[in-house]
């Protein structure tokens, strides 16, 4: 038994502290004294108070005991896992009252640990029947903090070898590089504590980029994070193959490439020819509409013969691992027109394919 790989897929709130810390093996830091603009400094997981306790419009209190905040973890290699630690360490007074977690996997889930109570400043191990598991989800009733939880058991497969296909692509056609470029998602690994990646303006409406893979692959699998990026990141991400064995057509096929199209409170449909433009300039208020200052943003993909979705449209939270599996197109692809709506800045982008393994 060892102590496995684990990373931080998503989590519910974590408004405090940097809650990718709770999934490291290193000790939880003591950080008495010392301040941020949050106030006192925690190592780890901790949510904003007053999960199951609301205001009602009679100016009476709601209160759920069931509401719960969540921690989802991803295991970097399929495993069996056989047993859990939960560390409260620091927090005296303020750590999750009692946790349930379930072990996921293609299969299911498993439900392997029971609403139980955390004590404060305590280390807590629970030994568990040998799961098979490549995801952790963690359920706090009803917030608090957690300085760190561990998975130990045996690994069974490793995904470490897959190859991102980007990382050998060439890249043109980028919209925007304001803060930075998307080579640096394509390289992005999760390595710093801070933000850092491709990010756009705020100016923008819809940004993209389109990759040049080395030889035509077929996808299997695409990876969006937006690690860190608590308060900016896309609302959305639009994902797009070409087969083009010849360069030479591109800039011809580029223009045929998918759109925004908005539609009014009326009825009215606007395709601009230049989106960006369009909405910076505010060109939807000479519209001949009765209400121009609202209207429905949508993508259009006149030319669906070409331009092959592979996510058409995949929804992005902030600081959060996305992964892709369903992909729509099963064929082969040169190209990839990743894009995402309406700006802001994702830490890594990665595409996986058939047979690239190493």
């Amino acid at each position: 038994m060892r102590l496995l790989d684990a990373f931080l897929i998503a989590y519910s709130d974590s408004s405090f502290t940097n809650p990718h810390q709770v999934v490291r093996p290193d000790e939880p830091e003591e950080s008495s004294g010392n301040f941020t603009h949050m106030g006192a400094k925690y190592w780890g997981f901790e949510t904003a108070r007053h999960k199951a306790t609301s205001l009602t419009d009679n100016d009476e209190f709601s209160f759920n005991d069931d509401a719960y905040h969540w921690i989802h973890i991803g295991l970097k290699n399929r495993a069996a896992v056989l047993r859990i630690s939960i560390s409260t360490k620091w927090f005296t007074g303020n750590q999750v009252p009692e946790v349930a977690i379930e072990l996921v996997d293609d299969q299911g889930r498993t439900e392997v640990i029971a609403r139980t109570p955390l004590a404060p400043d305590k280390e807590h191990t629970f030994d568990i029947e040998p799961t098979i598991a490549s995801e952790c989800l963690v359920r706090c009733y009803h917030e608090g903090g957690i300085a760190r939880v561990n998975l130990l058991g045996v690994n069974q497969t490793s995904e470490a070898d897959q190859i991102n296909l980007l990382e050998q692509a060439t890249i043109s056609h980028v919209s925007n590089e304001h803060y930075g470029k998307p080579r640096d998602a394509v390289m992005g690994n999760r390595e710093v504590d801070y933000m850092l990646g491709w990010e756009s303006a705020r100016t923008g409406f819809g940004e993209c980029a389109l990759f040049h893979l080395d030889k035509a692959q077929t996808v299997t699998e695409i990876i969006v994070d937006t690690y860190l990026h608590r308060l900016n990141p896309p609302l959305s991400c639009h994902i797009f193959g070409i087969n083009l064995p010849d360069e030479n057509k591109l800039e011809e096929i580029w223009r045929q490439r998918p759109c925004w199209k908005i539609e009014f409170v009326d009825g009215l449909q606007v395709v601009p020819a230049d989106f960006q433009s369009y909405m910076q300039k505010k060109l939807y208020r000479k519209e001949p509409t009765d209400d121009p200052s609202r209207f429905t943003i949508m993508l259009h993909n006149q030319h669906s013969d070409v331009w092959k979705p592979l996510v058409s449209f995949g929804r992005l939270r902030a600081d959060t691992w996305h992964r892709f599996r369903d992909i729509e197109h099963p064929d082969p692809v040169t190209h990839i027109l990743y894009s995402h709506y309406p700006n802001g800045g994702i830490h890594g982008l990665k595409v996986y394919g058939a047979g690239t393994d190493s």
